[in-house]
């Protein structure tokens, strides 16, 4: 790799790293150590960025054990988050009609109301964040 500069440009490797290992949920990712030297740059950069992913909910750590790959899905950073995106009522109800739009779209497609057990799994991750960010302004 060629020496980058950034914590995003950081960042950016370490989910390169991620695919290339194909790590997942729940999996174990490389040492600072190795991905300090796998990308070029000096540890302290790697802790960063380490730590925004953690922050992010990204990855998680167990001291004594290593740092982990964490189900995002599953993360609550959405439901801050959506507390200070969606903040009018009209945001909120546009959340909700997507959300029925998706449910309608899933019911005529298959007779089946519910959209988590639909085999399109970006339109589900798509359902399951907006349900999040509507369940913040709750």
């Amino acid at each position: 790799m060629t020496e980058k500069k950034g914590l995003e440009n950081i960042i950016e490797e370490i989910h390169n790293v991620i695919e290339k290992e194909e790590i997942q949920v729940g999996g174990k990712l490389p040492s600072e150590r190795y991905l300090r030297d796998e990308l070029n740059v000096s540890r302290q950069s790697v802790r960063e960025a380490l730590r925004a992913l953690e922050l992010l909910g990204i990855i998680y750590v167990k001291r004594g054990e290593g740092t982990f790959l964490a189900d995002i899905d599953s993360h609550q950073l959405f439901q801050l988050i959506g507390k200070y995106l969606i903040k009018s009522e009209r945001q909120q109800n546009e959340i909700i009609e997507i959300k029925e739009m998706i449910e309608e779209y899933v019911s005529e497609k298959k007779g089946n109301a519910d959209v988590l057990e639909d085999e399109n799994i970006i339109m589900k991750k798509i359902y399951v964040l907006l349900d999040k960010y509507s369940q913040a302004f709750k």
